[in-house]
C-alpha cells in the first residue's frame, strides 16, 4: 500500500501532518537501520495502514463538524502509539539508549503537533472551543 495523499481539515493541517509524516519515516529509518532487511518497509506498511484508516474516517466524517476534532488528531495519535511499540520490539542492549531518545524527542514533537493542531481547530476552524476544555 503507497498513499499518496493525507486528507485533513484544512491546508495547514495538511502541511503539519504532512511534515509530521516525514519526521517519523526519518526516525524509524534511523531506528531500523541495524536491523533486518525489511523492518523499515514494515514500519511504512503500518504507517500506510494508519493513513488508510485517517483517511477513510474522514470520508465517513467530513460533513459533521463535532467529529472533525477527532479526526484532526487520529494520525498523530496512533503513529506515536505504533512507533513506541515498534521501537520497543526492536530494543536491544546495544540501541536501546538510542530507541529511548528517539521515543523521547517523537514524543516532544508529538505534543507540539497536536498543539498546533488545537490552534487550527479552534481559531482557523472555529470547532474547538478552548473554554469548554479548560
Amino acid at each position: 500500500m503507497n498513499i499518496k495523499e493525507i486528507y485533513a481539515v484544512n491546508k495547514k493541517h495538511r502541511a503539519l501532518l504532512e511534515k509530521y509524516i516525514v519526521y517519523v519515516k526519518k526516525v524509524a529509518y534511523f531506528a531500523t537501520e541495524d536491523s533486518k532487511l525489511g523492518k523499515f518497509k514494515e514500519y511504512h506498511d503500518i504507517l500506510d495502514t494508519i493513513i488508510a484508516y485517517s483517511n477513510n474516517f474522514y470520508e465517513s466524517i467530513k460533513n459533521n463538524s463535532q467529529l472533525k476534532a477527532e479526526f484532526a488528531y487520529i494520525i498523530p495519535n496512533l503513529v506515536l502509539y505504533m512507533t513506541i511499540g515498534f521501537m520497543t520490539g526492536l530494543k536491544n542492549k546495544s540501541n536501546e539508549y538510542d530507541l529511548i531518545m528517539l521515543i523521547d524527542r517523537l514524543t516532544r514533537k508529538t505534543e507540539a503537533l497536536t498543539a498546533e493542531i488545537t490552534d487550527i481547530l479552534h481559531e482557523d476552524l472555529k470547532i474547538l472551543d478552548i473554554e469548554e476544555l479548560i
